[in-house]
């Protein structure tokens, strides 16, 4: 009897021996609804930064946080709700459909389940659901909204992983209309991220897209580089920032009619053709972007030479939007 203590020091001690993640990440992580302990879920649906993010690489069981197993070589959370991975299902299923309000409700029930089930909520499905809350905010409580979800994605998440990647870009939009980016830093979530004055957006931060039909009409080639050129998008610029501090939107489009025409001049020894070029706007209002953008291409092109009569006109569409 005697002779088994040994052995049985030597099985505990090695059984002690296989912890390889250190005491911090062992500790249990806190009740849900105890929002005054290290790592509770306080509202909005961020957590805290005591509980380690899932998604690290893995190789077996020992390489994750206790609250973690190694599936397909990458930590996840053990706890689940079954009902909230069938709502996320569902929600995913909404955005390739193109419903994209109905699969934020959806992705809100499935974040509600998990909660329920005192249960982590995944990275990718708190992600999923602030790349759309972004992509759909229209006004100042509903970016709220969706900075709220983010900072809940970066808490869930780690940093170069790619369920991130589209929410870092939508929250980049953001950064003119009052948000203050230094808040997703804080250790515990802030309740408000736009808390700053907006500030205008600068030519160099937008970016911009002339959609001009294709045509072999004399002079379309050359209307085409001129668009593409420093004056005209130089132009459109001007003409965003201006719309942008009435409106506040990240993007803006105009529907715009180019016409061209030449005119006959009798030289007497010879024949010279006027060239005139002028854009024109579609709709009633006399101010805004798609006027403007009218008013200024109209004085930036330089209408194109021509050997004969010409007169045509074409549909052009331009859209505006904060990189």
């Amino acid at each position: 009897m005697l002779r088994s203590l040994p052995l049985v020091l030597a099985a505990l001690l090695s059984l002690a021996g296989c912890n390889r993640r250190g005491s911090l990440l062992d500790q249990p992580p806190a009740a849900p609804g105890d929002a005054t302990r290290p790592g509770a879920r306080p509202p909005g649906g961020a957590r805290g930064s005591a509980r380690p993010p899932a998604g690290t690489s893995c190789m077996g069981r020992e390489d994750c946080p206790s609250d973690q197993i190694c599936v397909d070589r990458v930590c996840r959370y053990r706890d689940t709700s079954v009902a909230g991975e069938i709502l996320a299902t569902a929600a995913r299923a909404q955005v390739e459909a193109g419903d994209w309000e109905g699969a934020i409700r959806t992705f809100d029930q499935a974040i509600e389940h998990y909660d329920t089930a005192h249960a982590p909520v995944p990275p990718d499905i708190l992600c999923g659901s602030a790349s759309l809350v972004l992509r759909t905010a229209s006004d100042a409580e509903g970016r709220e909204r969706g900075a709220r979800r983010a900072d809940a994605c970066f808490r869930a998440s780690l940093p170069g992983s790619p369920e991130r990647e589209e929410v870092r870009r939508a929250v980049a939009r953001l950064r003119f209309e009052g948000l203050d980016t230094a808040l997703f830093d804080r250790t515990e979530p802030a309740e408000r991220f736009f808390t700053q004055e907006p500030s205008r957006p600068t030519v160099d931060a937008l970016a911009i897209d002339v959609e001009l039909p294709e045509s072999e009409d004399p002079g379309v080639a050359q209307v085409r580089e001129q668009l593409a050129g420093e004056a005209a998008r130089r132009a459109i610029a001007e003409c965003f920032i201006q719309d942008w501090e009435l409106r506040h939107e990240r993007s803006a489009s105009a529907s715009l009619i180019v016409r061209y025409a030449t005119r006959l001049h009798d030289m007497g020894t010879y024949d010279s053709y006027e060239p005139t070029i002028t854009v024109e706007k579609t709709t009633v209002a006399e101010d805004g972007f798609e006027p403007c953008v009218a008013r200024s291409l109209s004085g930036a092109l330089t209408p194109p030479r021509a050997s004969r009569v010409v007169a045509w006109q074409t549909a052009m569409s331009i859209t505006a939007s904060v990189q």
